[in-house]
C-alpha cells in the first residue's frame, strides 16, 4: 500500500511525499515512490499524514469494564485520531487483575484503536497491600497507577517494581480530604453559585510530594491531568535543581487549555470535569507552558458518563467528559490554528512524547521500520459541535480526521 502525495508530518519535520506500508510497518518514506504491480494506492493530495495520537489517560463508559465498553472506547478513540489509548485501572471490575488484562488481550483483534492497560499499585480490597505487580506486568500492564495519598512504604515498594520492570509510574495528585465534597474550582464563581469547591491546594501539595518521591526513587513519572500552573512551577523548579536528571512528565487535558470555569454558569453539568475547569488566567498560563515545552503530554481525559448520571443537580452529577472523537481536531484548533505551533510540534506532543514515555521505540514517527499507525487529516475542513450535552456545544472545530490506519490496516468507522 502506498499513501501518495500527503504532507508528511512528525516530530522530525514536514515534507510532501509518499509512504509505503508493508504488513504492519512503514517500509519506505520518500518524495516519490514508484508503485509495484497491483499495489494499492491511496491518494492523499491536500491531506496531512500524521503518526496516530497516543492518549495516556482514558476511562471506559461509566467506569464499567466490559467488552462492549472497550469496543466503544476503541471506536471513538480511532475517530479522534488516536491509535493507542492507555486505560486507567480504576474501573469496575478493576483492570488491575489477571482477568481484567486478559480481557484486553482476548479482544485486541476486534479493537479499532489499540487499548493498553496499567495496573493500580494498591489492592483496593486490602489497602495495606500491593497488587501482584509482577504478574500484572507479565500480563501486559504498561505502568503502575498510584494515588498520591498512598501509604509511603507501599509507594516506595511500587516505585521499586517500576524500576525493576522499567515502566512509568502514573500519579493522580489529589488530597481527597481537601477536595472530597467539592464539585468545581474554588473561586468567585463557586461562591456565586453556592457550590462546594475544590481548592488548588488539593493538587499542588500532592504534586510537590510525588515529585520528590519520583526524584528520590529515580522513576519515570507521569503526572496525570494537571490543571494548575503552580503544579507546573513546582516540577520545573525540581527539574532545574536536579539539572533535568529526573524523568518527570506533565500532562494536562485539552479541555483545560480551551475551556474555563465560566462554563459552569447556570449549573451546566457538561462542564463538571475532574480536575475542575479553572480561571481564564490559569488556562492562558497552561497554554504558555505547553508552548514552552514544560507540559509535554495532552489527553482527552475521556470519561464518558450516561445522561442518567449527568442530567442531575450539579452537586449530584458525575464528573466526566466525552469528547475523544474530536481529540485531534480540538488539539489542532488550539495548538496550530490559534497558537500557531507547527505541525511538527503538534505531532511531537500528540504522538512522539507519549510513545517515548511508554518506551515504544517503534511508534510516534513516520519512518522506515516504525509501526504503521497513521492518520490522514484534513486541516481545512471544519465542523460544528451539535451535541447539546457537550461542553463544546455550538463550537467550531478546525480539522477533520479522514482515514486511520492501525498496524497497517485501515480502520472502518
Amino acid at each position: 500500500m502506498i499513501i501518495r502525495g500527503a504532507m508528511i508530518c512528525d516530530a522530525n519535520g514536514e515534507q510532501k511525499g509518499d509512504v509505503r506500508i508493508k504488513g504492519n510497518k512503514i517500509a519506505q518514506v520518500d518524495r516519490s515512490i514508484l508503485p509495484q504491480e497491483n499495489e494499492e494506492i491511496i491518494e492523499a493530495e491536500n491531506l496531512v499524514l500524521l503518526p496516530g495520537a497516543i492518549d495516556l489517560n482514558t476511562r471506559v463508559s461509566n467506569g464499567i469494564l466490559s467488552k462492549e465498553n472497550l469496543l466503544k472506547l476503541s471506536q471513538k478513540a480511532a475517530k479522534g485520531g488516536i491509535t493507542q489509548a492507555l486505560l486507567m485501572p480504576d474501573c469496575k471490575p478493576t483492570l488491575s487483575s489477571e482477568l481484567g488484562l486478559e480481557l484486553l488481550n482476548v479482544i485486541k483483534d476486534e479493537l479499532k484503536a489499540e487499548i493498553i492497560g496499567i495496573s493500580e499499585a494498591i489492592n483496593t480490597e486490602s489497602e495495606n497491600a500491593l497488587n501482584e505487580l509482577a504478574m500484572l506486568y507479565k500480563k501486559g500492564a504498561k505502568g503502575i497507577f498510584v494515588k498520591s495519598n498512598t501509604d509511603g512504604n507501599l509507594l516506595r515498594r511500587a516505585c521499586e517494581f517500576a524500576l525493576m520492570f522499567d515502566v512509568p509510574m502514573f500519579f493522580v495528585c489529589e488530597d481527597e480530604s481537601l477536595s472530597a465534597n467539592g464539585v468545581m474550582n474554588d473561586g468567585e464563581l463557586s461562591s456565586v453559585l453556592g457550590l462546594p469547591a475544590i481548592p488548588t491546594l488539593s493538587e499542588t501539595k500532592e504534586v510537590a510530594q510525588m515529585a520528590e518521591v519520583a526524584r528520590f526513587m529515580g522513576v519515570k513519572a507521569v503526572f496525570l491531568g494537571l490543571a494548575t500552573q503552580r503544579s507546573v512551577e513546582i516540577i520545573q523548579q525540581l527539574k532545574v535543581a536536579t539539572k533535568q536528571k529526573s524523568e518527570l512528565y506533565l500532562q494536562t487535558s485539552i479541555h483545560h487549555l480551551i475551556l474555563t470555569e465560566t462554563l459552569c454558569n447556570n449549573y451546566n453539568t457538561a462542564a463538571k470535569i475532574k480536575p475542575p475547569l479553572k480561571s481564564e488566567s490559569t488556562r492562558k498560563a497552561l497554554v504558555k507552558s505547553v508552548k514552552k515545552g514544560e507540559i509535554t503530554l495532552l489527553t482527552s481525559l475521556q470519561s464518558e458518563k450516561s445522561l442518567a448520571q449527568k442530567d442531575l443537580a450539579f452537586e449530584e452529577a458525575a464528573f466526566g467528559v466525552d469528547m475523544i472523537e474530536s481529540f485531534m481536531g480540538l488539539c489542532y484548533t488550539l495548538l496550530v490554528k490559534m497558537e500557531h505551533l507547527t505541525l511538527s510540534e503538534f505531532s511531537k506532543i500528540l504522538s512522539f512524547n507519549p510513545a517515548n514515555v511508554l518506551g515504544l521505540a517503534n511508534k510516534g514517527l513516520i519512518a522506515q521500520g516504525y509501526d504503521a499507525d497513521l492518520v490522514l487529516f484534513n486541516p481545512k475542513e471544519t465542523s460544528v459541535v451539535s451535541n447539546i450535552e457537550s461542553p463544546y456545544y455550538d463550537s467550531i472545530i478546525h480539522g477533520q480526521v479522514k482515514r486511520v490506519f492501525v498496524g497497517g490496516k485501515e480502520v472502518v468507522f
